[in-house]
């Protein structure tokens, strides 16, 4: 019901932080494009905020855009088993469920502030600065599968970056040199920065108007 109101009014669907299950059945059910405005590949970095290939498949077909965040939580080395152990040890020390969607979740339920200031001290040392490339990587990822129509950029920076070259929006130009360089478009980059999502809001616009 939600999906179809928020459809009729001109809205549009972000499925970030919805699970696979969930996310899988608003696309089925928008009949506008849908978006992820901060989710990176699963493949890539496997932690269930990231999407995984259908997911991606999926709102293409709907016409929608995956907007890669520049975020650690979502970019760093998963497939690293002494990493992985690290960041149990440090969750079940802090008192949160040691299996985590992404190393920084349920940080905010911490109630000592002693013990929540620790936690995101040894995440932050654990993961380490992760660089730009690694971001861009993902942003490839999603353009050799989906194609340049269906990627962007989610800053999410409310949350601290911790990419370098891309600490806060300062750096946002180093971004745009990273995709020259590998050999984007003009067209390209001005769709990645924002393109692609003014044409998923104003086919909901539209939608709505004629509905």
């Amino acid at each position: 019901a939600a999906v179809k109101r928020i459809g009729a009014r001109g809205g549009v669907l972000d499925i970030s932080q919805l699970s696979k299950q969930a996310a899988l059945q608003v696309m089925q059910l928008s009949a506008t494009p849908v978006i992820a405005s901060h989710s990176n590949v699963r493949a890539l970095t496997d932690v269930s905020r990231n999407l995984s290939d259908e997911e991606l498949d999926r709102i293409a077909a709907t016409g929608g855009v995956v907007h890669v965040a520049p975020f650690r939580g979502y970019l760093f080395d998963s497939s690293n088993p002494e990493l992985d152990a690290g960041i149990r040890a440090v969750r079940r020390q802090s008192g949160v469920d040691e299996d985590y969607l992404y190393p920084f979740e349920l940080y905010w339920e911490i109630d000592d502030d002693a013990v929540k200031a620790n936690f995101l001290t040894q995440i932050n040392e654990l993961l380490g600065p992760i660089d730009l490339e690694i971001m861009l990587n993902h942003i490839d990822y999603i353009v050799q599968r989906i194609g340049v129509d269906h990627v962007g950029i989610g800053t999410d920076f409310n949350h601290g970056s911790g990419i370098i070259n891309y600490q806060d929006a300062s750096d946002s130009m180093n971004v745009t040199l990273g995709l020259l360089q590998r050999g984007y478009s003009a067209t390209d980059i001005e769709k990645i920065w924002g393109g692609n999502f003014l044409r998923v809001w104003q086919a909901a616009q539209e939608a709505a108007r004629e509905g």
